[in-house]
């Protein structure tokens, strides 16, 4: 009953907020504001290639990266469009897709309304670092937040209201949202309509001090219906939790998630799933300025019982050290060591370098 009086609540809001956005739009077109501001393009390119070599593989070599482009048009002072577009190398053929499509109108700084496909605004790496390998210090993702992860909704379509909370130097920031949820493949998002009657929803609260440059802290709450194979759902809360200090020098990132999947039928089955990860680097001084040394703690571990997880093999353990060379404004070089653990199968050691890039033009 709570949970159908909230979504009726968030489904209501989004939907007067809507509404309030296209009179809005309908004035500003009426009056002829648009006639004299020409849209405002900005488009962005990352890509990159790299080598890997692994303990008793077979298949160590190159390989190329993700291609990347993004496209952004601002139409006036409170409407704008963000698009982001991947092509991506398989074993024997290239995918693409639309990894972000938004459109966004601002009311105020307070008070902002976008629909669409996001990357979830749940805890800090998801919303901070996109498509684009240069974009991050390192050369993957925590494995909590992969590209194409189970345990984490990486993608979300729906609507998203967000702004900053009068707190003064506080520097507090909110995002509610309300959307489609995971498909039934459940690394995915629900691109073309929900696979159940129950809509996903979150909140976030992140916090940048003013009298702490480059803190950011937040901790967040997701919550879906996630219907099996067999027929059965089974209900998934998520809680999120991070602080990060991104100033180069240092920077520290340590994130924290925890989720808790319960069969609707049968509140016997249910499970846990515990992820987090620790990130330092440093940027050097002097004539050192361009190299940045970093490393990096991860641990995943799903109950067996998990009626979601439990029998994916998502158990993890990993460490890692690093480099990166900005040898060039708009270029990187990283070279990373490995040792990983995948689902108790024993350690391994593996070894990856890559050249990242990004292009802009306005």
């Amino acid at each position: 009953m709570h949970r159908q009086k909230l979504h009726r609540l968030l489904t209501f809001s989004l939907a007067a907020t809507a509404a309030c956005s296209a009179h809005a739009l309908a004035d500003t077109f009426e009056t002829g504001a648009y006639d004299s501001e020409a849209p405002q393009f900005v488009a962005m390119g990352f890509g990159d290639v790299g080598y890997i070599s692994k303990d008793g593989s077979s298949t160590d070599g190159f390989g190329i990266g993700q291609v990347v482009a993004q496209l952004s048009a601002s139409m006036g002072d409170s409407f704008s469009v963000f698009g982001e577009f991947t092509l991506t190398a398989k074993e024997d053929s290239h995918s693409t897709g639309i990894e972000r499509l938004i459109v966004k109108y601002e009311f105020s700084d307070h008070y902002k309304l976008s629909a669409g496909r996001y990357h979830t605004p749940i805890g800090y790496w998801n919303s901070a670092f996109h498509h684009g390998a240069w974009l991050q210090t390192t050369v993957s993702r925590p494995e909590i937040f992969k590209f194409g992860s189970k345990i984490a909704p990486i993608h979300f379509v729906g609507a998203l209201m967000e702004g900053l909370i009068p707190s003064g130097r506080l520097g507090l920031s909110y995002e509610v949202g309300l959307g489609n949820g995971r498909h039934s493949n459940i690394s995915a998002a629900g691109d073309v309509g929900d696979i159940n009657s129950d809509k996903a929803w979150m909140v976030q609260i992140n916090a940048k001090p003013v009298d702490y440059y480059g803190l950011n802290m937040g901790i967040g709450f997701y919550n879906d219906e996630v219907p099996l194979l067999n027929g059965t759902d089974v209900k998934e809360n998520t809680v999120s939790a991070y602080a990060a200090w991104t100033k180069e020098a240092p920077e520290l990132i340590f994130e924290y998630l925890h989720s808790q999947h319960e069969l609707l039928n049968d509140s016997s089955v249910s499970g846990d799933v515990d992820g987090w990860y620790a990130q330092f680097a440093y940027r050097l001084s002097g004539k050192h300025h361009d190299w940045k040394p970093y490393a990096r703690l991860e641990h995943t571990r799903v109950d067996d019982s998990d009626p979601l997880l439990g029998a994916e093999n998502l158990d993890y353990d990993g460490g890692i050290l690093g480099v990166r060379w900005d040898f060039n404004s708009y270029a990187a070089i990283k070279a990373e060591y490995r040792n990983e653990e995948y689902d108790h199968a024993g350690r391994e050691n593996n070894f990856r370098i890559q050249v990242s890039f990004a292009l802009a033009k306005l």
